[in-house]
């Protein structure tokens, strides 16, 4: 062989017996490795907590408007009765259930509207410090608890 350090790399070596499945080496390793942190580490901050909130009440409303109109749509064809008077005598029969549904439909879209407001806020260069951002934070909840009582 003219270059023997060279060609031996490529030459197939059998495995020897003492050596371990990889899967066995990956385990082994496992259990040594530390755990990776989880979100429960962080502390909960008004930015993240308050766009997670803003996109959840976007699906929510979003949602909720999509499956209606679908519903309102299908109904003539199910033989159901989804006319304005039919939910709302259905309602009537169950005050808390409105008084929940009420809630829940007026907050989730008072939310998100007061964070559309403040999101065009911040679009104008305003408020974008973090000082700000808390600021407008805390008015967005505040403004809509009060419109959630409200309506």
């Amino acid at each position: 062989m003219l270059f023997p350090t060279l060609c031996s790399a490529f030459i197939a070596t059998p495995m020897r017996r003492n050596e371990e499945p990889q899967s066995v080496v990956a385990a082994r390793a496992k259990q040594h490795r530390p755990i990776s942190p989880h979100l429960n580490i962080y502390q909960p901050q008004m930015t993240w907590v308050l766009s997670g909130l803003n996109r959840l009440t976007a699906i929510s409303v979003g949602g909720s408007a999509m499956l209606y109109s679908a519903a309102f749509g299908l109904a003539p064809a199910l033989g159901m009765d989804l006319s304005s008077a039919a939910v709302a005598s259905t309602l009537a029969s169950y005050p808390a259930l409105l008084l929940v549904a009420k809630a829940a439909i007026s907050s989730c879209f008072s939310f998100h509207i007061f964070s559309g407001f403040r999101h065009l806020l911040w679009d104008t260069g305003r408020e974008l410090t973090n000082q700000g951002v808390i600021k407008t934070g805390y008015a967005t909840i505040a403004a809509t608890a009060v419109a959630t009582i409200y309506l």
